[in-house]
């Protein structure tokens, strides 16, 4: 849903005095894995549960000691993350098979995606060849379809049954699923959205393949931890700071109808199991859609977006819809405002969302590496004084 920078993470850990090694799990966005001790320190109910490859195809089941980049601190990382310098003083990832698949500019601290299996594909024969490639083990989960190996099920099995025996948190499981949004990064963002305009006919053909390769994946994804999560993640963006990505139309025709199968598949095979759909950006005309395709939770309610009213959208909506996150915009208010201006924020998203249920408080995306801790305690000790009936219902 929302993480946390590891650089920004190491702060916190100091300042909250906890000592424990910071996890990266994500190399791409440099996000932590967040202890139980922090997450009881600044009142989380929810920890993740990662993928065995979170991004880049990168493993995280053996670590190794790490350094952040721009001085961040030393971490633990995957065995697997062998970075190459690039003659442009960034950093490249490469896949087995050689493609440069990521590169992190000099200076900085994100990878940006690079590789396009599908740039040139014109046929349906041509998607089937570029998806064709996957590891053998089932463990890349960069390329080709989606999958999950027998080795990944009994990984997420055991970290699954060890936080559900031996914490308090309800586990939110990260699935990777991510039907629209994949296609950006197998025909590249210009290619993509031209597909439906262009040759409708091969979109539709890529997002039945994707479809049913997400069907069968959630099904054995569900068999190893589905008695031990209580909700499952999925990512998909279809907003940009002005509007959609996509008009709705073509949100209704290509991707809503393939949401609603794989979330009945879900519902199906675990009916008690809460959908979470994390969408950024300017959203609101289809959020009505989201519902009818059986998400119960929509993270975040990105307010710095046009057209992203959180008045109009818990009055609208908060009764069919769980709203996670909106707290507080990390875009704006915790980045350039003071410890108050968090404060306010946070109690007036309070005041809006909270009553009547339906509202998981959190920042609206991921905590920045420059956000200081201070901000981090402030917002979240705003929640526990002002997150209760008493408070918000008498607003």
């Amino acid at each position: 849903s929302t993480g946390i920078n590891a650089i920004a993470y190491n702060k916190l850990k100091k300042y909250l005095g906890v000592d424990s090694k910071t996890v990266l799990f994500d190399v791409k966005q440099l996000l932590a894995e967040m202890d139980f001790e922090v997450a009881k320190r600044i009142g989380s109910d929810v920890v993740i549960l990662p993928r065995l490859v979170p991004s880049v195809g990168i493993r995280i089941d053996e670590l190794t000691e790490g350094e952040l980049p721009e001085n961040g601190g030393s971490c633990l990382q995957s065995k697997f993350y062998h970075p190459k310098p690039l003659d442009n003083g960034g950093m490249g990832i490469y896949d087995k098979y050689g493609h440069l698949i990521a590169v992190r500019p000099k200076g900085g601290i994100f990878y940006d995606e690079v590789y396009h299996p599908l740039e040139n594909a014109e046929t349906e024969e041509d998607v089937d060849r570029g998806l064709s490639i996957a590891d053998e083990d089932g463990d890349s989960q960069y390329l080709g379809l989606p999958q999950i190996s027998d080795y990944e099920m009994r990984y997420l099995h055991d970290k699954a049954k060890y936080i559900y025996e031996n914490t308090d948190f309800a586990i939110s499981g990260f699935t990777s699923f991510s039907l629209f949004e994949r296609g950006f990064k197998d025909f590249g963002y210009e290619n993509y959205l031209m597909l439906f305009y262009e040759d409708p006919d091969l979109a539709e053909y890529y997002l039945d393949k994707m479809t049913d390769a997400y069907i069968t994946y959630m099904e054995r994804y569900l068999d190893a931890v589905g008695d031990y999560i209580q909700i499952v993640q999925n990512n998909d963006d279809l907003g940009s700071q002005k509007a959609m990505l996509i008009s709705p139309e073509i949100y209704r025709e290509f991707i809503k109808p393939r949401h609603a199968k794989i979330n009945a598949a879900i519902k199906k095979k675990c009916p008690d199991m809460h959908i979470s759909l994390h969408c950024d950006g300017s959203i609101y005309p289809i959020i009505g859609d989201i519902i009818e395709s059986g998400f119960d939770i929509l993270n975040p309610i990105q307010r710095d977006c046009d057209n992203m009213d959180p008045v109009q959208i818990k009055k609208e909506f908060g009764d069919r819809l769980t709203i996670w996150g909106s707290a507080c915009s990390t875009q704006s208010t915790m980045t350039h405002g003071s410890i108050e201006d968090i404060v306010n924020e946070a109690k007036e998203m309070i005041r809006i969302f909270a009553p009547g249920g339906g509202f998981v408080f959190s920042q609206i995306h991921n905590i920045l590496a420059d956000i200081p801790p201070e901000k981090i305690v402030a917002l979240f000790d705003t929640a526990k004084k002002y997150g209760v009936p008493e408070w918000f219902n008498a607003q």
